[in-house]
């Protein structure tokens, strides 16, 4: 990790204060353009973060990582949907929610596909796991040569209001089936490359016939109590989930511990007194969802001024049904932090689209409950370093035009699917025979 930062001064950098946030009113940040001065388009508490370097850092044996790749519900070019990426000292990666938009993210930041093959989502809205498609379909062509796992709730068990008798199977494992049924072309049509790792044998809590880079493993995890869904007793790593109130049964909310360390990760849900039961022990991060005020949402989401009576007015109630039905408030975020009996090191609203403008009205509301405790609002690239010590925000330098990370050539892959007789993968077995190909003597030439 990086220089060790008292309390005092990691405050003054990340600009949190106990009266909220500081920022920078007349001047844009360091390094951006000197004409955004307009605080809707600008981060300047972001700007201001200490650097960190993907790639310069050893995480140390008793650290987590904790780095924010997707943090908001409608992408845009400085935030993609929501995914946060946890990495331990002892080697374990775990991913939560992976949305639209977030694997230029992950290759930025030197993240490859092999260390995102264990994956918690909170629900299967879109925006939280559109890019596990990505992660799915390329993992075997890239550098994952084994089972993708992904934990999500269990069917909804919501009766269809038209015909009232009609339960869909809408879980997780369900849902993991239908894609890998979906994608069988594109499986197919990869598989001249090995998929599989000889000798690979699945972790205790996996089913064990599974054993190739195309098994979709999904497990159901029940959505209407607490219990344990992932626990590794030799790497001392416990995923616990409990419910989360979001839009229809079917959410959940997660809280990871390892090592003395821990942290909750809510995804979408209504303020709950299952998250205050969770967090109230003490927990060191917790992150959870918060939505700008429902006149905000309404103007800049559908681009209707409030100077449109009329139909500002539509806009606002599709807005107001939609928080009321999923999201929790800014000011109600507040309030659940008021009611914990212990703290957390660090509380951080994400899900949130990001500016100067949006987070002093959202850390002006939280802090009317919540007047002191450390807090940050999180956009994309921001990384968290967690030890018993220090909890330290940075953000990520990263170049616009990283590739993937390489691939690793420490294990012997097995057979591909399409192969040749002597055993070695076949790219155009699958072709059609009489297609019209230029001879490629012709451009070589």
């Amino acid at each position: 990790m990086g220089t060790k930062m008292t309390r005092r001064d990691l405050l003054k950098a990340s600009g949190v204060t106990a009266g909220g946030l500081v920022l920078g009113a007349s001047t844009a940040p360091e390094g951006c353009d000197p004409e955004i001065s307009d605080p809707k388009t600008r981060n300047t508490y972001f700007a201001k973060l200490k650097p960190y370097y993907p790639g310069t850092e050893t995480l140390g044996e008793q650290e987590m990582r904790i780095t924010f790749l997707g943090t908001t519900c409608l992408p845009r070019l400085t935030q993609a949907c929501n995914s946060v990426f946890v990495e331990l000292g002892n080697g374990e990666s775990f991913v939560f929610d992976c949305g639209t938009g977030v694997i230029p993210k992950y290759y930025a930041m030197n993240i490859g596909l092999r260390k995102m093959d264990k994956i918690f989502l909170t629900h299967l809205h879109a925006d939280h796991f559109s890019d596990l498609i990505f992660i799915y379909g390329f993992g075997p062509s890239d550098d994952r040569r084994t089972p993708l796992y992904v934990w999500g709730p269990s069917k909804s068990n919501v009766v269809d209001p038209i015909d009232q008798v009609t339960i869909y199977e809408d879980g997780t494992a369900a849902f993991c089936k239908s894609i890998q049924d979906a994608m069988r072309w594109h499986n197919e049509s990869q598989s001249f490359l090995p998929s599989s790792v000889v000798g690979y044998t699945p972790p205790a809590w996996a089913p064990q016939d599974k054993v190739d880079a195309y098994d979709l493993v999904g497990f159901d995890v029940p959505w209407n109590e607490t219990s344990v869904v992932y626990q590794d007793d030799e790497k001392g790593v416990t995923i616990t989930a409990f419910p989360a109130v979001h839009c229809r049964q079917g959410s959940v909310s997660y809280k990871l511990e390892w090592n003395g360390l821990s942290m909750i990760f809510a995804g979408d849900t209504k303020p709950n007194y299952y998250m205050v039961d969770a967090a109230s022990p003490g927990v060191d991060v917790l992150i959870h969802e918060i939505v700008v005020p429902v006149d905000v949402w309404a103007e800049r989401a559908t681009g209707v001024s409030p100077s449109d009576t009329e139909h500002f007015a539509i806009a606002r109630r599709g807005a107001q049904m939609v928080q009321d039905s999923s999201h929790t408030p800014q000011r109600a975020f507040g309030y659940i932090l008021s009611q914990l009996e212990v703290p957390p090191r660090l509380a951080v609203g994400t899900h949130f689209q990001a500016a100067d403008d949006t987070i002093e009205a959202a850390m002006a509301d939280i802090r009317a409950h919540y007047p002191q405790g450390d807090l940050i609002i999180a956009t994309d690239l921001m990384v968290i370093n967690v030890t018993k010590d220090l909890v330290e925000a940075r953000r990520a330098v990263v170049s616009d035009f990283t590739w993937q990370p390489p691939v690793q050539f420490d294990r012997t892959l097995g057979q591909a699917k399409y192969s040749n007789e002597d055993g070695s993968g076949n790219p155009t077995m699958q072709l059609d025979p009489n297609a019209r190909l230029i001879d490629p003597a012709l451009w070589e030439a």
